[in-house]
């Protein structure tokens, strides 16, 4: 199958969202290096592209520009943050790790503080934060113990570190932009948008990192994962995520998104895992 360039961004739009990028970037960088993080630690930071970008989507909701920006940076912080938790555990990256669990507390405690303050009422972070703990945690847990061997088991994996990961920081971003009338909105896209950027981070690590055991791209390689398993699964997400984005005009600037990481799946990913 001839891979099909994905539509790009409306040039405004791309705009705007690296803006936002780059202010979570600047926001998080400066509090690593008021931790006493490393040049390393720093620049390994810097370069976490999507976990800086994606508050700028769970925001769309919200109309309050100034808002917005920093609810996006509360949310980067404790987004990186839980990279850096993730980082620690798998051991993978060669930085201090008692950098990161420093520098990973230090920046959770931080973001927890703004989303309080933005949200007027710390219980309403902390309620969102617990809710999903038991499942988040547990999941963890289980994935390292018992690898998936088809898309249910990996689907019902990524549902915990993908879609319950992401849906949280829906819920937040809800919360601190005072926008709880579009919570289900907000976490009806996250859950899926993650679901899809969870697909695409297993068929690149497969060839890039070489992870098998579990791997969706493995699982596909071996059989026990059709390709048009796959297709099927993305396309209930996309329509997911597009039926989110457009109950409310705010959220239309994310139709356009929603196209572009999903075709960049279908078509430039997915047919290196098909029939061969």
């Amino acid at each position: 199958m001839t891979a099909v360039a994905p539509t790009p961004l409306p040039t405004d739009y791309t705009e705007s969202m690296l803006a936002a990028e780059s202010a979570n970037r600047r926001h998080v960088t400066e509090c690593v290096v008021g931790t006493g993080g490393s040049q390393a630690l720093v620049d390994h930071t810097a370069a976490l592209r999507l976990y800086l970008r994606v508050p700028h989507f769970l925001t769309e909701w919200i109309t309050d520009r100034a808002r917005r920006a920093e609810v996006s940076r509360a949310l980067a912080l404790d987004i990186v943050s839980m990279k850096l938790l993730d980082d620690l555990m798998d051991d993978d990256t060669g930085l201090d790790r008692v950098e990161l669990a420093c520098v990973c507390l230090r920046m959770h405690l931080r973001a927890l503080h703004d989303m309080a303050v933005l949200a007027r009422d710390l219980k309403s972070v902390t309620d969102i934060l617990e809710d999903d703990a038991v499942f988040l945690c547990g999941g963890q847990i289980r994935t390292k113990r018992e690898r998936a061997r088809n898309l249910r088991e990996w689907r019902a994996h990524a549902n915990t570190y993908g879609a319950a990961f992401l849906g949280r920081y829906g819920s937040l971003a809800a919360a601190c932009g005072r926008t709880e009338e579009s919570a289900d909105e907000v976490r009806q896209f996250a859950e899926a948008f993650a679901l899809t950027i969870t697909m695409a981070d297993d068929l690149t690590d497969y060839e890039r990192d070489g992870e098998r055991e579990g791997n969706l791209g493995h699982l596909m390689r071996i059989g026990a994962v059709a390709e048009h398993e796959v297709r099927d699964l993305l396309e209930q997400l996309r329509a997911q995520a597009l039926a989110a984005a457009r109950k409310h005009p705010a959220a239309h600037g994310l139709v356009p998104v929603v196209h572009l990481y999903t075709d960049d799946v279908l078509h430039r990913l997915l047919p290196k895992y098909g029939a061969r």
